[in-house]
């Protein structure tokens, strides 16, 4: 569900970047998944999982441009990339579950049907989180491709480095300016980090 924002509070900011050739905030930041690697075999979809967790808990996230107004999601669901056998790459949406193992469910149910289309995408909204993964490399910085008429964050993660006995990932985050600040990256990350470090409680 999504409501139309009539007297944005941040409209002078959002007109202001939304101006420019290129509103996209592009910032890659190391996370430690630790727990995540030792606690979970599904790591692709927990990791989505997770992340989308985090970003509800944050009201800047939910917000989007469409058709020359600005709408507020009340729940985000998360979007995978996913490789099918020919190398392409293709897009599905998961509904977002109270328990972690009907979201695990769902997923892999999701995929299976998905990846036997070979076709790009389903049906997209704006409501996501969009997802993608490099295992095959590590990366410092990463710039997407974009739309200014998509406002819709999106997060992409490296191979998984090891360090001693800690896991981490180089996490990339793109969001729009107009809506999101780096206090708000700030506050996404430490939700992040405290669902990690609990991750008993949400997995």
């Amino acid at each position: 569900m999504r409501k139309e924002i009539t007297n944005f509070e941040r409209q002078e900011l959002f007109d202001y970047y939304n101006s420019k050739d290129n509103p996209f905030i592009y910032l890659t930041t190391k996370v430690d998944i630790t727990n995540i690697y030792n606690k979970c075999k599904n790591y692709y979809p927990t990791i989505g999982y997770i992340i989308t967790l985090a970003v509800n808990k944050i009201d800047n996230f939910k917000y989007r441009y469409e058709n020359n107004k600005i709408y507020k999601y009340d729940e985000l669901k998360p979007n995978f990339t996913h490789l099918f056998n020919n190398s392409n790459i293709g897009f599905f949406t998961c509904e977002m579950k109270d328990k972690y193992s009907e979201f695990l469910n769902e997923y892999n149910s999701i995929k299976n049907k998905f990846l036997e289309t070979n076709k790009s995408y389903d049906d997209m909204d704006q409501g996501e989180v969009w997802f993608s993964c490099t295992p095959w490399f590590s990366m410092s910085s990463l710039i997407t491709p974009f739309d200014k008429e998509i406002t819709v964050p999106q997060f992409i993660w490296d191979k998984f480095n090891f360090e001693n006995d800690k896991c981490y990932i180089n996490l990339t985050v793109m969001v729009h300016h107009g809506f999101i600040d780096g206090v708000h990256i700030g506050l996404f990350l430490k939700e992040l980090n405290n669902i990690i470090e609990n991750i008993d409680e949400y997995i």
